[in-house]
């Protein structure tokens, strides 16, 4: 009997002893928003993505992903890898609507606004459409599918915004 009870503790306090080694992923958000002020983009990144992998079904775990895709998209400007950040946004959790489709429209914005990749991005808010035609982007996707490729110059609603004036057709 004696054994049984010191094996259970022993088994216990190891246990203990493990979980208390895990990181939390609170801690691990602090830990990446931390590195992330200190411009320590790669070390950011890294945190942001423990989290993700070691807790997968915490609410932080999206959030850390965004901050990656952000990350790759703002502080790095690696816009391959910001698209590939947003696709596992979506592919991971398409059950957060609201997040999963910021990340898909945000995919359509960086092939657009950053690769100039107008035909992917054209796929991409045509999927952000087809999914969540409802959302409160919907109207944001149609006008950035409806003005793709021009030129901010070619735009009427930022040309009055901004007083510039119409740019003269080429022919």
């Amino acid at each position: 009997m004696k054994r049984t009870v010191a094996a259970l503790l022993v088994a216990g306090l190891g246990a203990l002893l493990v979980a208390g080694c895990a990181v939390s992923d609170r801690k691990l958000m602090d830990k990446g928003e931390q590195l992330e002020r200190q411009e320590k983009f790669v070390d950011a990144i890294k945190a942001y993505e423990k989290l993700a992998q070691k807790h997968p079904k915490s609410p932080l775990a999206i959030e850390s992903l965004h901050r990656v895709a952000n990350i790759y998209t703002s502080g790095l400007q690696d816009y391959g890898r910001a698209v590939e950040a947003y696709g596992r946004i979506v592919s991971a959790y398409p059950d957060s609507t609201r997040r999963a489709a910021q990340a898909q429209f945000m995919i359509g914005f960086v092939y657009n606004n950053y690769m100039q990749d107008t035909a992917k991005a054209r796929i991409a808010y045509g999927e952000f459409l087809a999914k969540y035609p409802d959302h409160d982007l919907a109207d944001d996707v149609q006008w950035e599918l409806k003005y793709l490729g021009k030129d901010i110059n070619e735009i009427p609603e930022l040309q009055k915004a901004t007083g510039a004036k119409p740019a003269k057709s080429k022919k």
